[in-house]
């Protein structure tokens, strides 16, 4: 997809992108977009509610990191896309009370996606705005 590499599982873009121009180009390829705002992703556990209700995971989802790499490789299974691309406005609010569990979030999104990809031939990105 030009303008988004496939070599990186979180891309975040240059210039004025708006995350309305994003699903724009990314539905017609396929993509289920979710729009998250990073002001409601401070701590660990508002990131994984927000993602669980985002991406609509089971009930038993246990709201920690395993947990929501189990929940990212299994889209496919709960929710028929092409491809999943997460936006994320104001990522600079994004576990901001939390720091060090941003590498974590970046390892965790970047495991599932190298695991779509090779298993099911799906692409997740996550795009931070």
């Amino acid at each position: 997809m030009a303008g988004i590499p496939d070599d990186g599982r979180v891309f975040v873009p240059g210039g004025n992108a708006s995350a309305g121009d994003l699903e724009k180009l990314l539905s017609p390829l396929g993509f289920l977009t979710v729009r998250l705002d990073g002001a409601r992703l401070g701590t660990k556990p508002e990131l994984m509610t927000e993602l669980a209700s985002a991406l609509k995971f089971p009930g038993y989802f246990g709201r920690n990191w395993d947990a929501l790499l189990d929940c990212l490789r299994s889209l496919p299974d709960f929710m028929d896309a092409g491809g999943y691309a997460l936006i994320v406005e104001r990522y600079g609010l994004v576990l901001k009370e939390e720091p060090g569990e941003l590498e974590t979030f970046r390892d965790v999104v970047g495991t599932a996606a190298a695991f779509l990809m090779e298993k099911r031939g799906i692409k997740l990105k996550v795009i931070m705005l």
